[in-house]
């Protein structure tokens, strides 16, 4: 009886055309996928009267010379997704290929320690920046992004930390601990989040909650988890994907929580909530979601031969089909 209630509820609250109750409901594990699915929804900004840079300000620091794939996948995707303007940090040796891919992207040539004060003013201007595509593991490599980590901490801009990125957290896990809000969004696979909860040393569920109530977790894999202190804001992302997991997919949702937690934190979500971890759940759901739908929708057509070049292509479906 009390799920038809809600049901009853929901559809009067849609016919009003006042989704104000539904999307904030997050105490009722019936309508919670309801509720993230209706607050992504409402942070996809309206083009009309905007300027270049109201939707975004992104930044991707990554690359070597070994990969240039991770922070191109990266960047391009937080740009079709809707981002105005993208940013990639990266070395010498892979700016100039980087650049090669796409005109769209601005490309900085400056990841080394001798251009620390040119990394400090371009991430001063950026509004979420990503860290750790395409890196590698090299130890000049790892201190320079701990402290590039120190100073977006200082400035408290927003992260979303993935791939080789994970691994600097690994080696150092003060880094981001207490990390201020807007916060830290971490984007592990399994073998990634098993390697945290080690250096942690916290060998339960709740391992996570080592570094602060500003600083989630959204584990991917067959299903994808989002773990936050505020447990009321957190999820389980299931359907959509396929069987193939192409290299370069966790590139690919990096980039699109980038531009999502940008908007979401632009947006009024919900009153008496906690704007900042709110707006780090619904933006990772948007990115899990349309993520898991590229994947579907280039699997159809490419099967086991899909690339994260075929998902690329299918984003504007995705948001379509998503968000509208």
């Amino acid at each position: 009886m009390r799920v038809y209630s809600y049901f009853v509820a929901l559809c009067l609250i849609l016919v009003n055309g006042d989704e104000t109750e539904d999307k904030c409901n997050f105490l009722d594990s019936k309508l919670q996928p309801n509720t993230f699915r209706l607050l992504s929804k409402s942070i996809i900004p309206t083009m009309a009267g905007s300027v270049k840079g109201d939707a975004g300000k992104i930044g991707v620091i990554g690359g070597s010379i070994e990969y240039t794939g991770a922070p191109y996948f990266s960047a391009i995707t937080s740009m079709k997704v809707g981002a105005d303007l993208v940013y990639v940090i990266t070395t010498e040796s892979a700016a100039t290929v980087i650049k090669s891919y796409s005109p769209d992207l601005i490309v900085y040539p400056y990841l080394n320690t001798k251009y620390a004060s040119k990394i400090r003013s371009l991430i001063s201007k950026m509004d979420v920046i990503v860290i750790g595509p395409g890196l590698g593991r090299e130890p000049e490599t790892v201190n320079l992004i701990t402290a590039i980590i120190e100073d977006c901490k200082n400035l408290g801009k927003p992260l979303v930390i993935d791939a080789d990125g994970l691994y600097v957290v690994s080696k150092n896990t003060s880094v981001i601990k207490n990390y201020p809000c807007p916060g830290v969004v971490l984007t592990p696979n399994q073998r990634e989040a098993n390697r945290l909860m080690e250096a942690v040393s916290k060998n339960d569920s709740n391992w996570y909650s080592y570094w602060g109530d500003c600083v989630a977790v959204l584990a991917k894999g067959e299903k994808d988890h989002f773990y936050t202190n505020m447990t009321i804001y957190s999820w389980i992302a299931t359907g959509g994907g396929s069987g193939r997991r192409v290299g370069g997919q966790g590139d690919i949702l990096s980039g699109a929580l980038a531009t999502f937690y940008h908007w979401a934190l632009k947006t009024e979500l919900c009153k008496n909530e906690s704007h900042s971890q709110l707006a780090q759940s619904v933006a990772a759901y948007a990115a899990a979601k349309i993520t898991r739908l590229c994947n579907y929708k280039a699997s159809l057509i490419y099967g086991q031969s899909t690339l994260a070049s075929d998902m690329i292509t299918k984003i504007h479906l995705a948001l379509q089909s998503l968000f509208t």
